[in-house]
């Protein structure tokens, strides 16, 4: 999903009335400012998805005015992650705490409707993403969010925090905007505590869903004149081209520009969602033991097709050691689905890599029960994990799947032999093989059909044309298993991946 730089995120919070840190936006080609706040300033790159960014340089402390010019040029050139978007001067503020506050979608659970959910830690600031475990977790409805009475009674037994009453008020100006502007994540951290009490917003970002922005706020999400660099890379090239064959769902994809640590290891990321991406980064924004090879976000509904094509590109990075995919823990996208899509790619791609797999929301145990029937066949190891596993305990076993050794797959073509009948489903073909199911009985592949698309009468498959087909890769999934593997599925990948 596209991210809201923090001077952009800035400008909704301000309209729900949450407190900033004072500061200035200066923009490429804008004259040297004026009306400066007193220094020490901070300097922080705008750059939409860049976390992590005091490490990269990004972020600049500056105590004199012979400093300021020389690191505002800097940053507002052009560098490894692209052209910012401008750089925002904030003032340097003595803080005496640091909170962490974010609000993400709730897809729901069993006994739980689907909503947002309120994040909120006591101790925030850098390093934040080694301490998930201290998260207090408080659902909300959408339709009827808590007011500042209800946060507050939430909120009631945290320590660390000397005005709940005003706490609760930043939270839930905080939750109107995630609501109001429809975001899929919202991010405050830190919340500063200042010398008397009050508290402020120090940094801040969020990410949206495009197609969700009403027209009165698009000068805020896609501000007229803003350059946009285009230093992709050949796999961001090829994940662009699936978004324009498949743009339904969220599919981003960026590799990671910066040079990885001596003996860190190298993880390649499959994040479902704005959750997953937010969970992760705060498992391993502080260490330097694991390099992320990539930033993404495979969301919103997309078929299992374009997961596995998505999949396809991240497992192709060269020198990607493990592969990890989680998502919020609770999502929308049936992720039986998405297990039969991990499932083919792992099969398929000429570079599989050992996995890490946390698949939490709809059809969950059958996505487990898929991997614990086929872990033995695929020719690296594979380890599952339930919702109820964060990222901060899956990374403790990266460095063991890591060191596996991974053979090399071929790319599969269709089975040998003429095929019965042949689909086209762009981005791809569904082949059946009629001699490998030798019976007049319904086979599996076609009773697993979840729309009727594919149907059977007297020993021959036909295709509903009232019907369609949503791409969830269960007819080949349920041949494979059940049958005698009368489908096949090829998927047309980019060529920058093959």
């Amino acid at each position: 999903m596209p991210a809201l730089p923090e001077y952009r995120t800035r400008m909704l919070l301000q309209r729900e009335n949450v407190p900033l840190v004072p500061g200035i936006f200066v923009s490429p080609g804008q004259e040297y400012p004026s009306g400066l706040p007193e220094m020490p300033v901070f300097l922080k790159a705008q750059i939409p998805g860049a976390t992590s960014r005091k490490s990269q340089g990004l972020v600049r402390r500056i105590d004199s005015p012979s400093e300021l010019r020389e690191n505002l040029d800097r940053l507002l050139s052009p560098g490894l992650r692209g052209q910012a978007e401008g750089v925002l001067i904030t003032e340097g503020l003595e803080l005496q705490g640091e909170f962490y506050a974010g609000c993400t979608l709730d897809f729901g659970a069993r006994g739980r409707l689907p909503g947002g959910m309120l994040l909120f830690s006591a101790s925030g600031g850098s390093g934040v993403e080694g301490r998930s475990d201290s998260l207090v977790r408080i659902p909300f409805s959408l339709l009827h969010p808590p007011d500042i009475d209800g946060i507050r009674e939430e909120l009631d037994q945290v320590a660390g925090v000397p005005d709940i009453a005003a706490l609760a008020s930043i939270l839930e100006g905080m939750i109107s905007t995630f609501i109001g502007y429809k975001l899929t994540v919202l991010e405050i951290n830190p919340l500063g505590l200042l010398s008397d009490g009050s508290m402020v917003v120090v940094d801040c970002r969020a990410e949206f869903e495009k197609s969700a922005v009403p027209k009165d706020d698009m000068d805020i999400f896609f501000p007229p004149g803003i350059s946009v660099s285009r230093d992709l890379t050949r796999l961001e090239e090829a994940v662009e081209l699936i978004n324009r064959d498949d743009p339904s769902g969220t599919g981003f994809f960026r590799q990671n520009r910066e040079k990885p640590s001596e003996g860190s290891i190298r993880v390649a990321t499959n994040l479902c969602g704005g959750g997953g991406k937010m969970l992760w980064e705060m498992t391993t924004g502080s260490r330097t033991d694991i390099y992320t090879m990539n930033e993404s976000d495979t969301s919103g509904g997309l078929s299992a097709f374009k997961s596995y094509r998505i999949l396809r590109v991240i497992l192709a990075q060269e020198g990607a050691q493990a592969l990890l995919l989680t998502g919020s823990g609770m999502a929308f996208q049936n992720q039986h689905h998405l297990a039969a899509a991990v499932w083919k790619a792992l099969k398929e791609s000429p570079t599989p890599l050992p996995s890490l797999l946390r698949f939490g929301g709809t059809d969950e145990d059958r996505a487990r029960e898929l991997f614990e029937r086929v872990a033995r066949s695929l020719p690296v190891p594979v380890r599952t994990y339930p919702p109820e596993v964060f990222p901060n305990a899956m990374v403790d076993h990266v460095s063991g799947m890591a060191g596996e050794k991974v053979p090399g797959n071929e790319v599969p073509a269709p089975p040998a032999g003429e095929p019965f009948m042949i689909v086209e489903n762009p981005p791809g073909k569904i082949f059946f093989y009629g001699e490998r199911w030798n019976s007049d009985e319904e086979p599996p592949s076609v009773r697993a059909c979840p729309t009727g698309f594919l149907r059977w009468s007297e020993g021959t498959l036909s295709t509903d044309p009232d019907a369609r087909c949503i791409g969830c890769l269960m007819c080949e999934t349920a041949a494979l298993l059940e049958g005698g593997g009368e489908i096949f599925v090829q998927l047309d990948m980019p060529g920058e991946v093959d």
